[in-house]
């Protein structure tokens, strides 16, 4: 079992990958600007090589750009609070900004890791475990979109279902999107939501993760209250923020 500054360490050598700096620049007493370049062994998603991503850990701020943009973000967000850096006027400011290159804010999300203590607990329905290619059975299901990826950058690995006789009430997923991490997501059928099934997967997939020598990591926005309760309840607790861009369509 990982310690929670094990676990924060190796988060850090992650979003370093992900941010194109060293791990050293986590531990500085200073927001950090560098430019954006694909680093081997980052975590690969459709926002690959973005023209603005941002990430914010720790009280400081990690700001990866495209040269272009650099000067104004050295002028503009390089000492800003990162605690706040995510508000809206500052997202406003910055969504101006990229309209000016083409670009603009394609999301905001913020994740959570799991606690160093792991609270093992029981089903509290009957459940099915899927590995691999088990999961392929699932591709074209819409029930499940947030519990798997299908994606060959971050291949579905491990899968658990809560069932009642036959009928699946809900489903939650882990991909590998890196060597270490593999995110979590999670779908409870909207007639079973508020009976702690989503909790219960998620602390059950959790636990099997960290058993096989991976950190999971579970993302969500702002307004899904619904789904920061079930992090935290399931023993995640909040540790990073990202914004990146997008070209505007």
């Amino acid at each position: 079992m990982y310690t929670k500054s094990e676990v924060l360490q190796i988060a850090k050598a992650q979003l370093g990958l992900d941010y194109s700096c060293d791990l050293s620049r986590f531990e500085e007493g200073k927001n950090t600007l560098v430019e954006n370049k694909l680093v081997e062994g980052r975590r690969i998603y459709d926002n690959d090589g973005c023209f603005l991503k941002i990430l914010c850990l720790g009280g400081k701020s990690i700001i990866t750009a495209s040269p272009s943009i650099m000067p104004w973000c050295e002028e503009k967000l390089i000492n800003k609070n990162a605690a706040w850096l995510f508000e809206y006027p500052n997202l406003r400011e910055i969504d101006k900004k990229l309209g000016e290159f083409g670009h603009e804010i394609a999301d905001v999300h913020h994740y959570y890791l799991p606690n160093a203590k792991a609270r093992e607990i029981e089903a509290k329905t009957t459940v099915k475990w899927y590995e691999g290619k088990e999961i392929s059975q699932f591709e074209n299901d819409d029930r499940f979109g947030e519990a798997f990826a299908f994606d060959e950058n971050h291949p579905d690995m491990i899968a658990v279902a809560a069932f009642d006789d036959d009928k699946i009430l809900g489903m939650a997923g882990a991909s590998a999107d890196s060597e270490t991490m593999w995110q979590i997501g999670i779908d409870v059928m909207p007639e079973y939501r508020g009976r702690g099934i989503g909790t219960n997967l998620i602390t059950l997939l959790k636990n099997e993760v960290l058993k096989r020598g991976k950190i999971p990591f579970y993302g969500t926005v702002e307004s899904h209250l619904n789904s920061q309760n079930i992090a935290i309840s399931a023993g995640f607790f909040p540790a990073w923020a990202e914004l990146y861009s997008k070209n505007k369509d």
